[in-house]
């Protein structure tokens, strides 16, 4: 009797296995992961590239994992997820959406440039025609060059990591404004907390775009951020939209902890349009101060410009 017993706890073992597959593949899109490299590294994710020639992502990569550890702590879970560095001239086929080198993430894939961003490369080249006083400051934390890929991809990339986590359970958030200021906290928690040698990195270029005022900006309100959001935005309009709600993470973490970001993100999940009807502003601005916190209702209630 023996030998049928071990037989069934066998092929039951082996179903358990193939769904854990299963579910891992269907998460992570592999369907972009065609005619890359893949790297071997000591980190649970697989990580892939471009052009094996351009060795550039070591630090970049220990970051990430770091802030994978610091994640999974905090929202109890293991993520399994790709990391993928590709050149500009290839991004197109890799990537979900330009400017080639700008750090995304979905599908349970984190797309960063292997080469310079065309955004670093563009907003160096702006920065650097300005009188010299402006931008003096910069040059200390981002070299005498400026290299704003510092900014672009080492920070970013724990950014758009800090993004899977609720992707994972949904994609549909009732505000796309909340979704970038939960990656944006979680961020700002993880290098505040954890990373500190990121700090300067991190908050440095934020504080001299929030100094420079909003004359780059055409559009500012929440509601034209949602319509236009990444694509239908210029990349100054987009950077200032995103200047505005780091500012205000950070300003939540320094006074609230990271425990928010658990609230936050249960709250994106539980209210994803999925599974629920769209809030109205006075709905979300109840439910947020509620089940969040005030400080993030008071976002939607006192964005400066209506």
């Amino acid at each position: 009797m023996r030998t049928p017993i071990l037989f069934i706890w066998t092929v039951v073992l082996i179903c358990c296995v193939t769904t854990q597959l299963q579910a891992q593949e269907s998460w992570i899109d592999t369907s972009i992961h065609d005619g890359l490299i893949e790297l071997q590294t000591k980190y649970s994710f697989k990580t892939l590239v471009s052009n094996d020639s351009i060795n550039t992502t070591t630090e970049t990569l220990s970051h990430l994992n770091n802030a994978k550890l610091y994640f999974d702590k905090i929202f109890q879970t293991e993520l399994d997820f790709a990391v993928l560095f590709i050149e500009n001239k290839k991004w197109n086929k890799h990537a979900y959406f330009p400017p080639p080198g700008l750090p995304q993430a979905g599908k349970g894939n984190i797309i960063l440039g292997l080469d310079k961003s065309i955004v670093s490369q563009e907003v160096e080249k702006m920065i650097t025609q300005l009188p010299k006083q402006y931008w003096a400051t910069l040059k200390p934390v981002y070299g005498e060059t400026i290299n704003l890929d510092l900014f672009y991809r080492e920070t970013l990339a724990i950014h758009e990591l800090a993004h899977l986590y609720h992707f994972k359970e949904g994609t549909k958030p009732q505000r796309k404004w909340l979704q970038e200021l939960f990656a944006t906290m979680s961020m700002y928690s993880f290098i505040n907390e954890q990373q500190n040698s990121l700090f300067d990195l991190m908050n440095t270029y934020p504080e001299f775009v929030l100094q420079s005022g909003d004359r780059m900006a055409e559009y500012k309100t929440l509601k034209d951020f949602e319509e236009k959001y990444v694509q239908k935005l210029t990349p100054q309009n987009y950077e200032w939209y995103q200047m505005q709600l780091y500012k205000a993470a950070k300003s939540i973490i320094d006074s609230k902890g990271s425990d928010i970001l658990i609230r936050l993100h249960d709250f994106l999940i539980r209210t994803d349009l999925s599974k629920t009807e769209l809030l109205t502003d006075s709905e979300l601005s109840r439910r947020l101060s509620a089940e969040v916190g005030k400080e993030i209702a008071d976002i939607l209630t006192n964005w400066m410009y209506k």
